[in-house]
């Protein structure tokens, strides 16, 4: 069944119209466990970068445009869970330089 809410995101993020194609489901591993989510499609009407985007809620919304290597639900959750890691990775080393520096 379609959210408003991650239809609501998508024309937020877009500045276009978004309308409802399907769902999937999604399954990526994230460190040692795997995360399962429902990944909403839509096409976009009026949108100057892409004609499709993703969107998706796990606690917080999340919104993947069809663009570059990104052109399906999985590869928007793989995206999405990389950007994460990396987000974590990069906190992390900034606290231990913080630490040596003290």
């Amino acid at each position: 069944m379609m959210s408003p809410e991650l239809q609501s995101a998508i024309e937020r993020r877009c500045a276009c119209a978004a309308h409802f194609v399907q769902t999937v489901p999604v399954s990526v591993p994230f460190g040692c466990e795997s995360w399962d989510v429902v990944v909403h499609i839509f096409d976009l009407e009026g949108c100057e970068k892409t004609n499709r985007a993703y969107a998706w809620s796990s606690g917080s919304v999340y919104t993947a445009l069809d663009i570059g290597p990104i052109r399906s639900p999985s590869n928007a959750v793989h995206a999405i869970v990389a950007d994460m890691i990396r987000q974590s990775r990069l906190a992390f080393w900034g606290r231990g330089q913080q630490a040596a520096a003290a």
